[in-house]
């Protein structure tokens, strides 16, 4: 069995995703329709037991007579139009900094700014608030990408996806204030308790053996801290559950073992991790 476990105090579910959980059982609770407009959080496991609890995932938008939440990521300003004129009983269970971004956009979009995105432009948070500025935008990953901005722009308002490294975000916006001539509008939109994560995997990942990570192979948030963790400890493996650990052919006697775990990895994911590792 492994010498010690450390855990990590923020591992698990931000209170956006718990909300969204929670919201999404009282709704099955009352009524048999509810659906999810896409995946309601980044988490495999839990998608599989409201679906059991009868939640349908919709991937396309359908008029359902019932309740449609929308995910915790958000979704187009155009998505949620058609959502509106249907029928459906609508439940936005957008993630509250995730509105913040999409505030941001428009209104540094509606106040003549070309809006920079420093995030993944293939997540569906960032497809989301991208809308709000309509095609007067740039996303960017990070700094290195940053030559993608159109020079003729002038007038520039920089945001981020919520759950990138602090680092990323600040280093594209250091830049931007070096160059003579734009107007520079900036507006935090990163999430603190993402960031809170990432510092406490980090720290955790120097003193130990082997560093585990819990969280979906779709969640962003659980790879970033993943790759941040393995920069500093070869030995970090990010896992979905702990049945995956025997692919990893990982020997645990008299090993230090840290967890760390993604925004919408549940406590019982955790807790079946650790039982698991106490025996292993």
């Amino acid at each position: 069995m492994a010498k010690k476990i450390i855990l990590a105090d923020s591992a698990g579910v931000c209170f956006g995703v718990e909300k969204a959980v929670s919201t999404a059982e009282e709704q099955l609770d009352q009524e048999q329709s509810v659906f999810s407009y896409g995946p309601l959080i980044h988490n495999p496991q839990t998608i599989e037991k409201l679906e059991a609890k009868g939640l349908r995932v919709l991937d396309k938008i359908e008029n359902k007579k019932g309740t449609i939440i929308i995910r915790a990521h958000g979704i187009t300003i155009d998505d949620q139009n058609t959502l509106e004129s249907n029928d459906s009983n609508i439940v936005d269970m957008t993630c509250p900094i995730v509105k913040k971004l999409q505030f941001a956009v428009k209104s540094l979009y509606e106040n003549g700014f070309h809006v920079l995105i420093v995030g993944d432009h293939k997540h569906p948070e960032i497809i989301g608030a991208k809308s709000y500025a309509k095609d007067d935008i740039t996303i960017i990953r990070d700094l290195n990408q940053l030559s993608q901005l159109p020079k003729e722009k002038r007038k520039i308002g920089v945001v981020a996806q919520t759950t990138i490294p602090v680092e990323d975000f600040w280093k594209v916006v250091n830049k931007l204030k070096k160059i003579k001539k734009i107007e520079l509008k900036i507006i935090d939109t990163l999430c603190d308790d993402i960031h809170n994560k990432q510092i406490e995997a980090v720290e955790i990942a120097k003193d130990v053996d082997i560093m585990l990570v819990i969280g979906g192979k779709n969640s962003s948030n659980t790879k970033e801290i993943t790759k941040m963790c393995k920069d500093i400890n070869s030995e970090t493996h990010q896992i979905e559950t702990f049945d995956q650990v025997s692919d990893l052919n990982i020997n645990f006697k008299d090993k230090v073992v840290g967890i760390s775990a993604g925004a919408s990895t549940p406590p019982w994911l955790i807790k079946k991790t650790i039982d698991n590792l106490m025996m292993a």
